[in-house]
């Protein structure tokens, strides 16, 4: 498995950007993003080809537009 994206946002319902690190509290999730807290969706994850998917069908999304803090590669 490889992590080829972080992002982040301040506001619910907003996009969220890309950020070269962050940092994860225990029980909370990602620090500065607004999902964080207590409840079942502390840090959201999304392989990449499910992006590439949504890109070869013509679409300009990059990493961030599916509201996923966490972009990987290869995670089974």
């Amino acid at each position: 498995m490889r992590i080829v994206s972080i992002a982040l946002s301040k506001k619910k319902g907003t996009r969220k950007r890309q950020v070269k690190r962050a940092a994860v509290v225990e029980n909370h999730g990602i620090e500065g993003d607004a999902h964080a807290g207590s409840w079942h969706r502390q840090i959201s994850f999304l392989d990449i080809a499910q992006i590439e998917k949504c890109r070869s069908a013509g679409l300009e999304v990059s990493f961030g537009d599916f509201a996923e803090n966490i972009a990987t590669e290869s995670i089974d």
